[in-house]
């Protein structure tokens, strides 16, 4: 039935008390309306936000998974670059650079085509080669006789080079120790044996640094390493392997791993980074949440270049705090609150630098993530290009003297942060998602903003951590391959090992020819104190055979 409503006869006959219930009634209605109404809108504004922010986490997901691996600017849609920034907004303090004028650069265009290799190319790449084998290739002296009947003289001849590799091998050393007795009954006496790694072991210098370069420089896990072998017709289990190295720590390579850490302290500067794995106590344990630390400086900071690995299973505070109890100058390292901490507690001795391409890469995310829209207006790409714009200024004067980058930073670098940093502050982020990837990535930054400007007050401060990074990364490398360490024991022999194998990089020596003279001389010198002869065995050390040093270092 049609309810056509009251019509205002209608109305005027009601009574003028039920009036005013009705209106009150209505008023309280419309009341509870508007503010369901009002709570619907706020549900769906917030729903709208959650969803752009699992859009926008599914992309960056989708581009950390399937993506192209870069950070390069101009691998991302719409090319970012320097060009492409308001000057008057952050460029505007860099015409000091230019007072004298600078040409123009042409534009940018795509050439394909094909040249020459450059003569001698090959030479130059094996000229560290130390073995040369020369094969001649002759003519028979009848054959020539017949092709030249008057005589020949013969030329320089052709030459050219080729590489072989030949592969490894093993080889049994059987020990045979001359044993004499007297005549007379004046005893048995028997020829000196020579000194071994461990008692009855197969173990030779030579074997351990085959292992040792095999995994700890290479990546290969030790059940590879065990098959190769049997490949080889020598069967030794991954078990026996993993042994022979958390020996060898034990016994012989914890005083250098002391000495590389103390020669680390007299460092300016120290990069710092970490890196979780697992470790498996029992096979039917789920396995246990463990950190590999590591700590890294090179010779311009005023030490020689050294890698420290150091696993402990927490992520607190007391682990770095312990480790650079003795050390005083900068820690460069990512935004992790306990190197903060730290710094806190010791004001007059460590200060910490932030490291910018930690803040760049939470933005590139979001930017690559963008898959093909426009970058044009969005805070991500607005970032990448600010930040891009400070490296780009920084690295204009990155080979200078200490006096004059930090004039540089403070006249030209710090302007362009400061426009950043005030950029940044300026954005509403009330209207983000707080648990979306660009809330995040700006809280980084202006979270960090103390740690990111303190590169420009001291000239040998880095922009960003990527040393620490480069070290970590080699120790993931290998953790993507074994995937688990089996005991504390190993963990721990593995922290001491990598340290050893990325110092002896970093200090340009061959990792398999310089642990095999290591572990030769600390067996000959076993029992003996270590500051009579440790110090010259150090990767550093100038007193190093040449067959442990690259030729091409």
């Amino acid at each position: 039935m049609e309810n056509k409503g009251l019509s205002a006869e209608q109305l005027n006959m009601i009574p003028h008390d039920v009036m005013v219930q009705m209106y009150l009634q209505q008023t309280e209605a419309y009341k509870t309306l508007l503010a369901q109404n009002n709570q619907l809108l706020a549900q769906n504004e917030e729903l709208i936000r959650k969803v752009g922010s699992l859009e926008e986490k599914l992309a960056v997901m989708n581009q950390r998974m399937f993506g192209r691996k870069t950070e390069r600017i101009n691998t991302m849609s719409d090319q970012l670059r320097l060009s492409d920034i308001d000057p008057a907004l952050v460029l505007n303090e860099a015409e000091v650079l230019t007072e004298d004028g600078m040409p123009e650069e042409p534009d940018e265009e795509m050439i394909t085509y094909k040249r020459k290799k450059r003569k001698g190319k090959r030479d130059e790449d094996l000229q560290y080669v130390d073995e040369v084998r020369e094969v001649m290739h002759e003519i028979d002296e009848d054959k020539l006789k017949e092709l030249f009947p008057h005589g020949y003289d013969r030329l320089p001849d052709e030459v050219y080079s080729d590489l072989e590799h030949v592969p490894e091998r093993y080889v049994r050393c059987e020990h045979h120790i001359a044993v004499y007795a007297g005549k007379r009954g004046e005893g048995v006496i028997k020829a000196d044996r020579p000194n071994r790694l461990f008692t009855r072991s197969l173990l030779t210098p030579s074997l351990a640094a085959a292992v040792f370069n095999g995994k700890y420089v290479n990546a290969i896990p030790l059940n590879r390493i065990s098959e190769d072998m049997l490949r080889h017709d020598v069967r030794i289990s991954r078990q026996v392997l993993a042994g022979w190295m958390i020996r060898l720590t034990d016994r012989y390579l914890e005083p250098v791993y002391r000495c590389m850490k103390h020669k680390m302290m007299d460092s300016r500067l120290i990069h710092c980074d970490e890196s979780p794995f697992i470790v498996v106590e029992r096979k039917k344990d789920e396995g246990l949440k463990n950190y590999m630390w590591v700590y890294h400086t090179h010779q311009k900071y005023g030490s020689p270049p050294i890698f420290i690995y150091d696993h402990h299973k927490g992520r607190d505070s007391s682990i770095p705090r312990e480790f650079l109890k003795d050390f005083k100058g900068i820690l460069v390292t990512d935004g992790y609150q306990v190197y903060h901490e730290i710094a806190t507690e010791r004001p007059d001795e460590l200060i910490v630098a932030g490291c910018w391409e930690h803040a760049k890469r939470k933005f590139a995310e979001l930017v690559k993530s963008l898959s093909g829209k426009s970058l044009s207006g969005s805070i991500s790409g607005e970032a990448v290009k600010r930040i891009t714009a400070i490296y780009h200024v920084e690295n204009m004067c990155k080979d200078s003297p200490e006096e004059e980058r930090l004039k540089h930073r403070q006249d030209s670098v710090k302007p362009l942060v400061d426009a950043y940093f005030e950029w940044l502050g300026s954005i509403d982020t009330s209207t983000l998602d707080k648990s979306g990837n660009l809330y995040k990535a700006i809280n980084y930054s202006l979270n960090q903003e103390q740690y990111l400007r303190a590169f420009l007050n001291d000239p040998i401060i880095p922009m960003t951590n990527n040393d620490a990074e480069r070290s970590i990364r080699k120790f993931c490398i290998g953790r993507n391959s074994w995937h688990v360490i089996s005991t504390k024991d190993g963990a721990r022999s593995s922290a001491i090992l990598y340290s050893l194998a990325e110092t002896a990089r970093a200090n340009g020596l061959k990792p398999y020819y310089y642990f095999k003279y290591l572990l030769e001389q600390l067996m000959e010198h076993f029992g003996e104190p270590f500051e009579d002869y440790l110090e010259d065995l150090m990767p550093w050390s100038d007193k190093l055979p040449e067959e442990c040093r690259k030729k091409n270092f």
